[in-house]
């Protein structure tokens, strides 16, 4: 028989064959790598969960945000007589006020009673009626308001003896057309104003 080799000494890892310490060393490092592939896989798991879940919250979010914004409005339409009463507005805020006033403050007279002044800033002009004492004190009082900055003219549109008053005073319509143009004044050169013939009641 054959007498058997057996060593009863324990050695130690680094006194080992050079195959059984590297068998060793496999098999470490494969128990590191299941090790490390299950805590890669733990995390990846926990990764998708708290996708799944942070993908629920803001579904959720977004049907909590559109239960409570209210439907959008439907478009205005404005109908012709809308935009034309518009338009009218912003025609009379972008009237010269002002300087319409001072024109008519600065042409005043005794002899002369304004009782109204409607403007009319589509056409540039302002619609006026007023009193005189005599016809040729009327053609006076257009023919300094139409040099009166910023009027370019005034003219006559209808003319009347005011019966009802005993000093029987002559009533007018005029239009005054105003040019608010910056830095144009008075010309010289405006012409008088002509009256059109008298008309009674």
């Amino acid at each position: 028989m054959k007498p058997l080799n057996i060593d009863f000494v324990v050695r130690r890892p680094w006194q080992q064959p050079l195959a059984t310490r590297s068998r060793a060393i496999l098999i470490a490092l494969g128990g590191v790598a299941v090790l490390a592939a299950a805590a890669l896989a733990w995390q990846v798991l926990q990764l998708e969960r708290q996708l799944a879940e942070s993908a629920q919250a803001i579904a959720r979010a977004g049907q909590e945000v559109a239960g409570h914004t209210p439907p959008p409005r439907p478009p205005l339409f404005l109908s012709a007589a809308q935009v034309l009463a518009i338009n009218a507005a912003i025609g009379q805020l972008n009237t010269p006020w002002p300087a319409l006033l001072d024109a008519f403050e600065s042409v005043a007279s005794a002899d002369i009673a304004l009782l109204q002044i409607e403007p009319d800033y589509r056409r540039r002009l302002v619609k006026g009626v007023a009193e005189a004492m005599n016809h040729q004190t009327m053609l006076d009082y257009l023919a300094a308001l139409g040099a009166a900055a910023p009027f370019a003219r005034a003219l006559v549109i209808k003319q009347e003896i005011n019966d009802k008053d005993p000093n029987r005073p002559l009533r007018f319509s005029f239009e005054a057309l105003f040019d608010d143009t910056p830095g144009k004044g008075p010309a010289s050169d405006r012409a008088t104003p002509q009256a059109r013939p008298r008309e009674r009641r």
